[in-house]
């Protein structure tokens, strides 16, 4: 692998891999910024709020396999490009 590419693929997992420890702390971002957009298209145009709402489960729903393929993909690149992967907190056993 040259370089310039194993250095690309690095910078990938480092994305890939802060994504995956902050999982929640995105998604409760995600359901905040739907929240705060809901809120003033309540007065503005109610169907819209509605729909945010459904939008909204349906990102509750989907986060589960969400953060599953985002956690193969991490142990995939990190495995692909040699990286020993730290054992998250709460799981010392460092078994996948």
């Amino acid at each position: 692998m040259r370089e310039g590419t194993y250095n690309s693929s690095m910078r990938i997992w480092k994305i890939i891999h802060a994504m995956r420890v902050n999982f929640g702390f995105l998604t409760l971002g995600l359901l905040i910024a739907q929240g705060a957009l809901a809120f003033p298209l309540m007065f503005i145009f109610p169907p819209a709020s509605l729909l945010l709402v459904f939008l909204g489960l349906a990102t509750i729903a989907l986060s589960i396999p969400a953060q599953g393929l985002l956690s193969l993909v991490d142990h995939w690149l990190a495995r692909l490009l040699g990286i020993e992967m730290p054992p998250l907190e709460g799981d010392e056993t460092g078994m996948p």
